[in-house]
């Protein structure tokens, strides 16, 4: 009985070291979907394909679950292109704008029509969040 307990503390012990370990992972939040496997479905809302010079385009990056940047002014009759850096899904919805999932490099689109503010979040990482406006 005494060799039974001996080896079932040595095993317990082996589990606690292993668990106390440095796994080399990342501090970054584990991702809540992962990006590879998902049907996205279509788009949703009025984002388009861009065919504009690269001049007319506003890049937003997606990246270390934030907007970079997180806020932007544009003229009417600009673009904004959302690109997603990171390895986990993410979106851009709000304000009328409704983007399908992004997968790491995927890109979304909208072209602002008309003025006025425009928020918008991740609905994956709600706490993600960003503001365009759009002004003359």
């Amino acid at each position: 009985m005494r060799k039974e307990i001996i080896i079932f503390m040595m095993i317990l012990g082996v589990l606690f070291v292993a668990g106390c370990a440095d796994n080399g992972v990342s501090e970054e939040p584990a991702p809540s979907t992962p990006a590879e496997g998902v049907d996205k479905g279509e788009i949703a809302g009025t984002g388009e394909n861009v065919t504009e010079a690269e001049d007319d385009i506003v890049d937003v990056e997606i990246r270390g679950y934030k907007y970079v940047p997180q806020n932007l002014t544009v003229k009417v009759g600009q673009t904004v292109r959302w690109t997603n850096n990171d390895t986990v899904l993410h979106d851009v919805v709000g304000s009328g704008i409704k983007s399908e999932y992004l997968q790491k490099g995927e890109a979304f689109t909208y072209t602002f029509e008309e003025e006025g503010t425009y928020e918008y979040i991740c609905k994956i990482h709600p706490w993600m969040a960003g503001e365009v406006i759009a002004e003359v």
